[in-house]
């Protein structure tokens, strides 16, 4: 190959550009009715084909042979000149180096002179949405009263950074990724040309990580063919893997089946693999997420392929849940300092508890550990073979079981000292209380483990709270106002007070001004 593909095989005519026939059309239209705007804005995301449609539409207006579907000849001079880079009534303007005021300006200034060669003067400027404000402001008015020899075409992948002013004066064009079928289409088409031979598996794989960007697709099958050995006519699948620096499909099998499984330790053991192997994880990530979307939509559609049958048992939500674990790992993976880290985080939330082992639950309120002895485990405890304590036990040693409560919970403490004892009835001890708050807090789990504990040291048998609430244990003594001011001491008046005092038609006010007096 003697240049790199993409810039050998790209379009010379409108009818040569692949997925954009919504694009091309309207264009040849315009063409074909002398309808031309002043100026085209072209979105769309990289390698769709929006500069090589601009070159094609330049090539169009100026063409002195256009034909009746509205494309270039590509004969005269001015396609020629325009295919070959030298034509000079085209100007290519990169936006993300020449985005400043000064150069919009000295661009104002070349517009106004006539054409050196064709019809119209063009000026490509690619992604636009990287002049800076100032620049923007300044192009405004040559966008909306252009000279008629004058004909902007303005490209962007980030169209919302564009000023709405800007949208506003330009006919908007958009450029949609391509399929998978396309992009292979277009390779395939490429490598009988250049007579490449490449496996359907290695080519699949191509056409996967060009994401829909016919340029992409091109510049990796240029990466790919240079890294062939040449001892082999044929591209194979692990010489893309290899040439790509993509991982091997059998640890992302293994790594999901690990996960799926429950089996921390496998899957743990396959990261540290990846990791040592200098395997780049955010690639490693992005590939998974492309794995678990096909197994996804196959389990949908209830057709799991042969690969994937490690996946047939897996609940749907399962397998949303474990898409959103790898979706927020591999955005965290982006800035790691540590990224296997951040796959090592979603292996918890995979695994299962084993059911062969005893899980302790520590109550993080509990400050001090309870020994408690252990039966053997082949003396078997039945409901009916509880050991018996009696009321008078409990209440005897009542206010040594009160204070055991203290350490670990002084509001406990408090709540289970006011209660009363009204019975302890096959390892349930029922109490009552004189507010329904106390019966809240006592009942809450953290409080129950904690008085089961203690119950257990103290009385040697574990029990569960019952509460009832008696609002008869909490006498309210009532008083009213002559109460009050019964109780309350009389201040003795004053000499002041005893000459300017007047009598008044009620003892009671007299009495209730005699005590507030100086207050």
């Amino acid at each position: 190959m003697s240049s790199v593909l993409y810039q050998k095989y790209r379009s010379q005519n409108f009818d040569q550009i692949i997925g954009q026939e919504n694009v091309t059309k309207l264009l040849k239209n315009a063409i074909k009715k002398d309808q031309l705007a002043h100026a085209y804005l072209f979105v769309g995301s990289r390698g769709t084909g929006k500069t090589s449609t601009a070159r094609i539409l330049a090539k169009a207006v100026n063409c002195t042979n256009i034909q009746k579907d509205g494309n270039p000849c590509l004969e005269c001079e001015h396609c020629k000149a325009i295919a070959n880079g030298t034509f000079l009534d085209l100007m290519e303007i990169d936006a993300a180096s020449n985005r400043g005021i000064d150069q919009i300006r000295e661009l104002k200034e070349r517009i106004e002179f006539s054409p050196s060669e064709g019809k119209y003067k063009v000026y490509i400027i690619d992604e636009v949405h990287m002049l800076t404000t100032e620049a923007f402001n300044a192009l405004l008015k040559t966008l909306e009263e252009p000279p008629a020899h004058v004909i902007f075409i303005l490209a962007t992948t980030d169209v919302h950074k564009l000023p709405p002013t800007i949208l506003s004066r330009c006919q908007r064009y958009d450029f949609r990724l391509g399929t998978d079928k396309e992009v292979k289409e277009l390779i395939q088409a490429i490598c009988k040309e250049e007579k490449i031979k490449i496996q359907d598996e290695a080519l699949d794989i191509v056409v996967q990580n060009a994401k829909g960007s016919y340029r992409d697709a091109l510049s990796l099958m240029d990466v790919v063919y240079s890294g062939q050995e040449q001892s082999k006519s044929e591209i194979t699948l692990d010489e893309v893997r290899k040439t790509l620096g993509l991982p091997d499909s059998e640890k992302v099998i293994l790594l999901l089946s690990s996960l799926v499984s429950g089996d921390g330790g496998k899957a743990l053991e396959i990261i540290e693999g990846l990791e040592s192997s200098g395997l780049n994880l955010q690639q490693f990530t992005a590939y998974i997420l492309d794995t678990l979307r096909r197994i996804f939509t196959a389990k949908i559609k209830g057709t799991i392929e042969k690969e994937y049958s490690y996946i047939k048992d897996i609940d749907i939500r399962e397998l949303h849940k474990l898409i959103n674990l790898f979706l927020e790992a591999e955005n965290r993976i982006r800035y790691a300092n540590n990224q296997a880290l951040v796959l090592e985080m979603i292996i918890p939330e995979m695994m299962k508890p084993n059911v062969q082992s005893d899980v302790k639950i520590v109550n993080r309120d509990v400050k001090k550990r309870i020994s408690v002895v252990e039966e053997p485990k082949e003396k078997v405890v039945q409901r009916e073979c509880v050991k018996q304590v009696s009321l008078d036990e409990i209440n005897s040693k009542w206010e040594s079981f009160i204070e055991e409560i203290r350490p670990f919970n002084h509001h406990l403490y408090a709540f289970v000292g006011a209660a009363h004892i009204i019975s302890f009835e096959n390892g349930i001890l029922h109490i009552e209380v004189p507010f329904s708050f106390h019966k809240e807090r006592i009942e809450i789990p953290k409080s129950k483990n904690i008085i089961s504990e203690v119950f257990t040291k103290v009385y040697g048998v574990p029990c569960n709270i019952e509460c009832d609430v008696n609002s008869a244990m909490k006498p309210i003594e009532k008083a009213d106002a002559e109460t009050v001011l019964k109780n309350l001491p009389t201040p003795k008046p004053s000499e002041k007070s005893k000459r300017n005092f007047k009598p008044r038609g009620s003892s009671k006010i007299n009495d209730i001004e005699a005590i507030f007096e100086g207050v």
